[in-house]
């Protein structure tokens, strides 16, 4: 896998990106972050809901109990006094709906948040491992003659005129009669459209 370009300009955009797309995926979810806790705030009564029904419950149970050392009638008075503490806990349990149910919003509403941001930083991650592949694979057959002629069909197609122009009078009818320099001089067009150099320039042949 080549992940960055050869060629200083390509490879510069696309360190610049690389290092923005993680900035701005850190800044969302940091602001996911603050959006959790901004609508975790809404949950604030619930401890105090929570505190006062144990509270109300452990004082009323402390009160039937001492109703119920009264001889005679103590055992008649509890009644009304546990059915009391009953309400302590049903204050609880409202108190504990009403946290959970705040942060179930808040994990919904700072998914919502930052889920569009991170489908974009995905697509661009999508779109770098894309060129990544392509270019890996153009790197390892670049020097074939095969994948010259390969790259150079495809500089015909994808290049603008006005560059196939300044390669030869006739581009097309130069690759059909497989002139190798033409053919050479549209591959490295190809190449430098992907952030690739072109193939290298042979070396002077050993004297015999």
């Amino acid at each position: 896998m080549k992940w960055y370009a050869e060629t200083s300009a390509r490879r510069g955009r696309q360190v610049v990106g690389d290092v923005t797309t993680a900035l701005w995926v850190i800044a969302w979810i940091l602001i996911g972050r603050w959006v959790f806790g901004l609508v975790r705030t809404l949950a604030a009564p619930a401890d105090p809901l929570r505190r006062a029904g144990a509270s109300w419950r452990l004082q009323l149970d402390a009160i039937a109990d001492r109703v119920g050392d009264i001889p005679l009638v103590g055992g008649e008075l509890v009644g009304p006094f546990e059915g009391a503490a009953g309400v302590g806990d049903e204050v609880v349990a409202a108190g504990q709906r009403l946290d959970d149910g705040v942060t179930t919003l808040a994990w919904v509403v700072s998914l919502l948040v930052v889920s569009l941001p991170l489908v974009l930083a995905l697509a661009y991650l999508l779109l770098r491992w894309r060129w990544a592949r392509r270019a890996a694979v153009l790197v390892d057959n670049r020097a074939g003659r095969g994948s010259q002629e390969l790259l150079a069909l495809r500089a015909l197609v994808h290049q603008p005129p006005v560059r196939l122009a300044k390669v030869a009078a006739d581009p097309l009818g130069a690759w059909r009669a497989g002139d190798a320099e033409v053919v050479a001089r549209l591959a490295d067009l190809e190449l430098r459209r992907f952030g690739l150099r072109g193939r290298p320039a042979a070396g002077p042949q050993p004297l015999a």
